[in-house]
């Protein structure tokens, strides 16, 4: 492993990033963990906003985001954030702050001194450092339990504070690996709002999850992570797209008459798979979507059958992520 060297010009570092490129790059990027891949040729670019990483455990994650924090050095490819190395570079590794899924406080102090302690190793004056930890507590509402140990805290809490530590700097670039992670609802929905402050903020936010829902209440920008393979990345309405003209389409139809209806879909040529659900229902696969849309009303009017609902269940990122995880190298 190389040494870092500190010693970087932070006015260059400035103009290494302009206008709409990228805050943070990777490009052919691969570790491996021995003989297990934690990553395999990954290439990805971050702008400015909110970026969600989906995958189930295991899958890359948290190597992706310690590759960019500048924790790991790849075996493969290069890592760029802010336009230079934050392995090698100091003051880009003061421009990340990196809120991982781990406990990383001391649970013996306050919050509130955690929180001095960490501004104070980021490089701060202990004056500053209690003026930001003050206002951290304040930005996500923990100023009344700030001086109580952090061992007593719940997850909720916790996690809260995590994101205050993001939330008080001026990071340009946040990663956060599994936010939601073992929080109760109610801290959830607080725990999205503070996340969705960063990326008003104008910051570059990357959160991992396996929680999809999440997730998409967050962004609309996401990639599909699966055994250190990033298979799938852009807007959810083009991965869930390419899902639906690439790969079998099924699609529920509430109806008076789910049997009359049937009979007529049994006579087009792309439906691959049809039944009756309870009364009410038909269910049906279709490995051309675009035509079985576009068939059906017609169909609807031959028939008589009143469609009260017609629902898809493919049309969303949890359909995606399902289909190109399953096999672990199947590319959107």
């Amino acid at each position: 492993m190389n040494t870092p060297n500190t010693n970087s010009n932070s006015g260059q570092l400035d103009q290494a990033v302009t206008g709409a490129d990228m805050k943070a790059a990777l490009e052919g990027v691969s570790v491996f963990y021995g003989e297990v891949v934690g990553l395999s040729r990954v290439d990805l670019g971050l702008q400015s906003g909110i970026t969600g990483m989906v995958g189930p455990n295991g899958s890359g994650k948290t190597t992706m985001m310690r590759v960019m924090v500048g924790l790991i050095s790849p075996e493969e490819g290069r890592v760029r954030v802010l336009g230079r190395s934050p392995f090698l570079d100091a003051q880009v590794r003061a421009r990340i702050t990196f809120v991982p899924a781990s406990e990383n406080f001391y649970p013996g102090l306050s919050g509130r001194k955690n929180l001095e302690v960490a501004f104070m190793a980021q490089g701060r004056h202990r004056p500053e450092a209690r003026d930001l930890a003050q206002s951290a507590l304040e930005l996500v509402g923990l100023v009344k339990d700030g001086r109580r140990r952090y061992g007593t805290w719940s997850r909720g809490m916790r996690q809260r504070l995590k994101l205050g530590l993001a939330l008080a700097g001026d990071s340009d670039v946040v990663l956060l690996d599994e936010p939601f992670l073992g929080v109760d609802p109610p801290s959830r929905r607080a725990l999205r709002e503070h996340v969705l402050a960063l990326g008003k903020q104008g910051r570059t936010v990357l959160v991992s999850s396996h929680v999809l829902h999440e997730v998409e209440a967050l962004t609309d920008l996401v990639g599909i992570l699966a055994r250190g393979r990033l298979l799938g990345f852009g807007k959810v309405h083009t991965l869930v797209r390419k899902i639906r003209d690439d790969h079998p389409h099924r699609v529920v139809l509430h109806v008076d008459d789910p049997r009359k209806l049937g009979q007529a879909l049994l006579g087009l040529s792309h439906i691959q798979e049809l039944k009756v659900v309870g009364s009410k229902a038909l269910e049906f696969v279709t490995v051309r979507p675009e035509s079985a849309y576009r068939e059906l009303p017609g169909l609807v009017l031959k028939t008589g059958v009143v469609v009260r609902r017609i629902e898809s269940l493919d049309h969303s990122l949890e359909a995606a992520f399902a289909h190109v995880t399953a096999a672990g190298s199947r590319r959107l």
